[in-house]
């Protein structure tokens, strides 16, 4: 924990409540804020517990995402797993946008939305709840969208809820598109990027087959968004034959663009971080090291088919029981960490990859991680092959597994929940072979700033992954 932080008391929603502690720094600046957090513009939230996270660059509160610097706000569209409906309507009073158009579809929410639309008391919100079909699936994906009067779009990707425990009390990842305009009458392109950023969250959208969205389809298809830098790593329910989802659309991506220095692939570990784990199989060779790590390890400087022939290392971050006892609020802050204990006595086979979750360099330590990230970097922690930020768990449920297909040569790829991520590649993010992780006086390009401290620390012998008992 970096010295001179202190504790806050928790305050109620309003002008003088924790957000305010960043906006009130910021408002009316917010657009200078993201501009200096170019080419990245990747955040964490605010901890309500650790004043010194409320004055960081690289953190951005909800209230910023409305600040009135980034346009004139006309409408929005959040697509959320969990939604605190007075929480959220709270944000848009403070910055002055009561009352604006809000398309919301969701798959928990504490508030009956269809009485309050009987009543008339939210006649601003067009709603639906998404019912997912198989029990282990959920519309789990984050992504928001904010439209403005001079037709622009604005697209945000992040790993929290709606809801202000997600948003004061754990530590977040959000990143913030630019300001994607409107394409010019006499621009011709599809106003795509080389990233394939406007395809993707167009399919991603159309796959929900909902009318809601038919209007936020048509404000993307007249916008330009050449100016994205990312890839759009999307998730949906279903049985796919096509390698647009999941971990088989992440590894074709890869693939051809991810660099790692010729030589043996094993040389560079892959690092995941996540607040929830999945069934996993009966060991390591099930599922997490024959597709999961297989698809993770791919690059465009080797023979794919050459990848089975060499262990590649792997480091899971999952907070320990110490880990949690030690945080801000004690096992309460455990809610945000859903691994069942049911599940981890099926697999303890995985303690063997965990490590431990620290993030002095950022002051969050002491901050569950409700945040999903998964990474490739090099051997001695100063270089990055890739970054993904994400809402997506280490689960089969999230990333897919392996199925026949009827009818079908190929296998495809079952995947059971709606999950979204971008993918940071440094071809396209500075133009560069890699990403530098640690800031030097010699380097000339930008650094990117991890949620987590390196080197890891794996689990000793007495340590156990925090779970809960379904």
């Amino acid at each position: 924990m970096a010295s001179g932080s202190k504790s806050l008391k928790r305050k109620s929603n309003g002008p003088d409540s924790y957000t305010d502690e960043v906006w009130k720094r910021t408002k009316g600046t917010v657009d200078k804020k993201l501009e200096r957090a170019k080419p990245f513009r990747i955040f964490m939230s605010p901890i309500e517990c650790d004043p010194g996270t409320h004055i960081e660059e690289s953190t951005l509160s909800f209230p910023e995402l409305l600040d009135q610097s980034l346009g004139e706000l006309t409408e929005s569209l959040h697509i959320n797993f969990v939604v605190e409906l007075g929480w959220l309507l709270a944000q848009y009073f403070i910055t002055g946008h009561r009352g604006k158009k809000i398309t919301l579809l969701y798959e928990q929410c504490d508030e009956n939305l269809i009485e309050l639309d009987l009543k008339k008391k939210i006649p601003h919100i067009k709603h639906k709840k998404i019912i997912n079909a198989n029990a282990f699936g959920h519309q789990h994906s984050k992504v928001s969208m904010f439209a403005y009067a001079d037709g622009s779009l604005r697209v945000v990707v992040m790993s929290a809820n709606l809801r202000e425990d997600d948003w004061t009390k754990f530590t977040q990842g959000i990143w913030v598109s630019p300001k994607f305009p409107l394409k010019k009458e006499d621009n011709t392109s599809d106003g795509n990027s080389k990233t394939n950023f406007k395809i993707d969250i167009l399919r991603y959208l159309k796959s929900f087959d909902e009318q809601s969205l038919s209007q936020w389809i048509e404000k993307i298809e007249k916008v330009d968004f050449s100016q994205a830098n990312v890839f759009f790593i999307p998730s949906v329910p279903g049985k796919h034959q096509e390698q647009l989802w999941g971990h088989l659309y992440l590894k074709s991506i890869l693939e051809k663009y991810a660099y790692l220095p010729m030589g043996v692939p094993s040389d560079w570990p892959i690092i995941a971080q996540c607040s929830s784990l999945g069934s996993l199989g009966t060991s390591d060779k099930e599922w997490l090291k024959s597709e999961f790590i297989k698809s993770l390890s791919a690059a465009n400087c080797y023979d794919p088919s050459k990848i089975d022939k060499y262990e590649i290392p792997f480091n899971l971050i999952y907070p320990t029981i110490k880990n949690v006892l030690n945080s801000w609020n004690g096992p309460m802050d455990g809610m945000c960490l859903t691994y069942s204990n049911q599940t981890h006595q099926k697999q303890l086979w995985l303690k063997e990859f965990m490590c431990l979750w620290q993030c002095h360099s950022r002051k969050r330590t002491k901050a569950m991680p409700h945040i999903k990230t998964y990474c490739r970097i090099s051997p001695c922690c100063t270089k990055m092959s890739w970054f993904l930020l994400t809402s997506a768990n280490l689960s089969k449920a999230a990333w897919g597994r392996r199925i026949n297909l009827k009818g079908q040569k190929d296998q495809g790829n079952y995947i059971m929940a709606q999950e979204a991520g971008v993918l940071f590649l440094p071809k396209f993010v500075t133009e560069s072979h890699t990403f530098s992780i640690f800031e030097t006086e010699d380097s000339k390009l930008p650094y990117f700033s991890l949620p987590f401290d390196l080197p890891l620390t794996k689990y000793d012998i007495n340590d156990c992954p925090w779970s809960i008992q379904l």
